[in-house]
């Protein structure tokens, strides 16, 4: 359900996270799922509550904005070849070399909270989360996703 457009990106090359979260933005667009203010609303958001994360010494960040800019739910994935700088989201004043983002296009605050648990559980299991940093495919990435029972 929520990868169901496919928005999945392997060892994407941006100079900052703007140029990352717009790429993942301009797709869900494409595809009918957010408003034409998405981009904009998760940058904002970004700003104000950052997202990233260290988990393990992997950065991660999870991207996303309030429902009123989601016409149908959506989770976009990518990974980086080289990181780029979130803010971290327990310390605004700390950055995080981030290479894998998921970016959250939720139409209900219940869907955001229980996707952020089911996220946070991922990112708690070292074998999942390398293995998640290191797909090169949409099946492996579809795969791994329903072992963390994430679909």
């Amino acid at each position: 359900m929520f990868f169901d457009e496919e928005i999945v990106f392997f060892k994407e090359s941006f100079n900052n996270k703007e140029d990352a979260i717009k790429k993942l933005a301009d797709e869900f667009y494409k595809k009918g799922l957010v408003k034409d203010t998405f981009f904009q609303a998760v940058v904002d958001r970004e700003e104000g509550y950052p997202t990233g994360l260290n988990v393990n010494g992997i950065g991660v960040a999870i991207p996303h904005t309030d429902s009123a800019h989601i016409i149908k739910p959506q989770i976009g994935f990518m990974t980086l070849k080289e990181p780029v700088i979130f803010k971290d989201m327990v310390d605004s004043q700390n950055e995080i070399k981030v290479n894998t983002i998921f970016m959250l296009g939720l139409a209900k605050s219940e869907q955001q909270v229980q996707i952020l648990q089911k996220l946070m559980d991922l990112f708690q299991s070292e074998v999942l989360l390398k293995e998640i940093t290191a797909c090169k495919n949409i099946d492996e990435f579809k795969e791994i996703m329903k072992k963390a029972n994430i679909n």
